[in-house]
């Protein structure tokens, strides 16, 4: 098996937000696996609770809670309790996302592109955006307590490029990436790392609306053959987490190579 101690993630605290499914869920498995202790955030705590059950077979510190990354009273309340719980935050996963839902007949460069209503357009910012800026500031004094952090955000190869997807998710993802190396260059200084990772397409749930033909699509223009896993991810954000880390303000594409076709 697979174990990530000489990443340093032995008795950590660890944040991961939209930890109940796909590459949240495999981050907050490997972090276990590590030795971390682990709070799960999500919307859905049932859900949440069935990867607790994963977690706690390699740790007995693993906790839920139901948070909404964009209210900053959830928030506030879920990091409270994980402090009462860990007693501090040495790494936060900011991975909680959302992705347009299709239609029969929907696509996102025709139907969605350019209908999209204001509050919707606006929830993929309060999510991919304000979401980890209410997070990051939510656990960075407890990170300069200690003058060390990890703070690693999902964002999206989307974000760079600008296809396959809509206007607002496209933008959120591409704000994702700046604002990382903004929170970089603000808190250096005091030990605290914060890089992002920009997956392509993800074999994930949320996923669901994409076809059997558009995943071998995908694959067929991979140099590495397949669509990503959510491990996969998972593998690459876990790096940018590790204890002995001279990186910051950084996004890592993690595609497969798709983005060289």
């Amino acid at each position: 098996m697979l174990k990530y101690l000489d990443y340093g993630f032995e008795n950590r605290p660890a944040i991961v937000t939209g930890a109940g499914s796909g590459i949240g869920e495999a981050v907050a498995i490997e972090l276990a696996k590590g030795g971390a202790k682990v709070a799960l955030f999500g919307r859905t705590l049932a859900k949440l609770e069935k990867v607790a059950e994963k977690c706690r077979s390699y740790t007995d510190n693993v906790l839920c809670a139901a948070v909404d990354v964009s209210d900053p009273e959830s928030v506030k309340a879920g990091v409270a309790k994980v402090i009462e719980a860990f007693g501090g935050v040495d790494i936060l996963i900011n991975n909680a996302g959302i992705e347009s839902r299709l239609k029969p007949g929907e696509s996102f460069f025709g139907t969605l592109f350019d209908k999209l209503d204001e509050e919707t357009y606006m929830k993929f910012f309060k999510i991919h955006d304000y979401g980890h800026y209410l997070m990051n500031l939510a656990v960075i004094p407890y990170m300069q307590k200690n003058h060390f952090g990890r703070i690693v955000n999902t964002t999206s190869v989307t974000g760079i490029h600008g296809n396959y997807s809509t206007p607002a998710y496209t933008a959120s993802k591409a704000g994702a990436i700046t604002q990382t190396k903004a929170f970089a260059m603000k808190y250096g200084k005091d030990g605290i790392t914060v890089n992002a990772v920009a997956p392509g397409m993800v074999d994930t749930p949320m996923k669901i609306d994409a076809t059997p033909r558009e995943y071998e699509i995908v694959a067929s223009k991979t140099p590495l053959g397949h669509v990503a896993s959510g491990l996969d991810i998972a593998r690459v954000i876990l790096f940018f987490a590790q204890e002995n880390l001279f990186v910051t303000g950084q996004c890592l594409t993690c595609d497969g190579g798709s983005d060289l076709a």
